[in-house]
């Protein structure tokens, strides 16, 4: 159990720099012609490194506290259609919004 825990832990402090929401775009998103759980690129700059990429993109779902969550990655390109990474992406919303619900 303590190794579940300490993987879990490792994991988040690894995949939470990936993670960071950013509002100082967040006019740019209409939310009103995306489908539910879609992904929107913002933005995407080559890192130098190849097969590495800094991608900005937004998850769009009605989980997210303001419908969306934009998300600042670094690493091999997303793959859009990717089951696992909307997955994730939905539990990340979920907990947001029950963290705002609690006042945190």
């Amino acid at each position: 159990m303590i190794r579940k825990i300490s993987l879990i832990g490792v994991l988040m402090a690894i995949l939470s720099p990936a993670y960071g929401q950013d509002l100082s775009r967040s006019e740019d998103i209409n939310t009103a012609n995306v489908a539910n759980n879609t992904f929107v690129l913002i933005g995407e700059e080559d890192t130098g490194v190849p097969g590495y990429v800094h991608q900005r993109y937004a998850f769009v779902s009605h989980a997210c506290p303001a419908g969306f969550q934009i998300i600042d990655y670094y690493g091999a390109p997303i793959d859009r259609n990717d089951a696992s990474l909307q997955i994730r992406e939905r539990n990340m919303c979920s907990d947001l919004s029950f963290d705002s619900a609690e006042g945190d």
